[in-house]
Parts: C-alpha cells; sequence; structure tokens
C-alpha cells in the first residue's frame, strides 16, 4: 500500500507528524528517507510531539541513536501488532484500505522514542555495532530511523517508509510517499489516510 501527501511549509509537516505519531504503537518502525533539508527532522519532531514527547527533539547525527522515555502511548487498539525481524524486505498481504475492527492481541503502547540517523554509517555492518537491530525489534519501543533505507539488509520486515522531497518549483512545499511493509503498517497507513480524508471534509 502507498500514499502520496503534499505540505505546504514546515508547520504542515510538523502537523502531519503529530497525527502519525497519535497512531504509532510499541514494536513500530518508520523510515525517514529524502535528501538534505527535506524535512526529515522537521517530521520527526511531529511524530515526537504525537506520541506525546513534551521536549525537545534533535537529529542524533553524531550519536546515532537519541532515546526519549514516554509517559504513555497511542490508544488506538484496532492495529494488529507489529512483526519485526531482521532480514531482506518480504512482500506481504494486502490488507484492507479501514482500520480492521478487531485484530488481537493489541500492540503494546511505547514506553520509550529511539530516534535513528544513519546518514553517516559506510555499511550495513556497521549497524550490528550499536545494536540496532536489537533496539528496533524492542516491543515497547517507537524507532523513528533517518535514512533509513540506506542499507536493504537492514530492513525489517515491517515497516512504514516515509520518503520527503522538495518541490522544485515551491521551495516551501514537501511531496511525501509513504509505503507499508507487513500487515501492521498497512493497517497503520490506511487509518492515517482515513483521518487525513475526514480532515479535508470537516
Amino acid at each position: 500500500m502507498a500514499l502520496r501527501m503534499t505540505t505546504h511549509g514546515e508547520a504542515e509537516t510538523l502537523a502531519l507528524g503529530e497525527r502519525l505519531g497519535a497512531l504509532l504503537k510499541g514494536g513500530d518502525v518508520v523510515l525517514l528517507d529524502g535528501c538534505l533539508g527535506a524535512g526529515k527532522t522537521r517530521l520527526a519532531k511531529g511524530i515526537a510531539r504525537g506520541l506525546g514527547l513534551t521536549g525537545e527533539l534533535t537529529s542524533p547525527s553524531f550519536n546515532l541513536v537519541l532515546e526519549y522515555p514516554l509517559a504513555g502511548g497511542a490508544t488506538d487498539e484496532q492495529l494488529p501488532t507489529p512483526q519485526h525481524r531482521v532480514a531482506q524486505r518480504l512482500t506481504s498481504p494486502r490488507s484492507e484500505t479501514a482500520c480492521p475492527e478487531s485484530t488481537p492481541p493489541v500492540p503494546p503502547p511505547p514506553t520509550c522514542l529511539r530516534h535513528f540517523d544513519l546518514y553517516r554509517l559506510d555499511s550495513a555492518e556497521q549497524l550490528a555495532d550499536f545494536d540496532y537491530f536489537g533496539l528496533i525489534e524492542e516491543e515497547g519501543a517507537v524507532s523513528l530511523v533517518e535514512w533509513g533505507s540506506r542499507f536493504a539488509s537492514g530492513l525489517p520486515l515491517a515497516y512504514l517508509a516515509i520518503r520527503l522531497e522538495l518541490h522544485a518549483a515551491c521551495p516551501e512545499q514537501r511531496l511525501l510517499t509513504f509505503e507499508a511493509c507487513g500487515v501492521r503498517a498497512e493497517a497503520l497507513l490506511a487509518c492515517l489516510a482515513a483521518s487525513e480524508t475526514a480532515g479535508q471534509h470537516d
């Protein structure tokens, strides 16, 4: 499942991230890709707000990963449990275009947000140096990974990938392409799409 959106300025990118963050559960992995200055960190800040983070989220460029504890998480109980394994990308079955009404067990609320930046890594082998795979598989953590598609061998089985692009004619606009891999991620994206459609009709 894929979805395309356009934001018109930093405030809209931040607000979109906040709406997405409110849907996330423990174990979710969100990959953020795009050129330098495309708005990855701005979107990540919005996601952090949606998760309830009250402090300021900063870019982890020189630290590779920064961790933020969360007091609570999203309460949506309609999304299936995430399944994260370190492996080559696999094709997942298509989900329905609306949130499932009941798909137990319920994913746990997130206990922490981990913000990764893989830009300075040279190879996939370096991911193991800071236990990347173990961290993104942790049940209670939400993982935001800037430059997350940099290494194909480092992709989990289930994730939501977001690519941000600069608009050639309008410097303030950002084109965002969402792609879901895995049942959980597809349901998450369907919920986001439904909320955006509902918001346009309000």
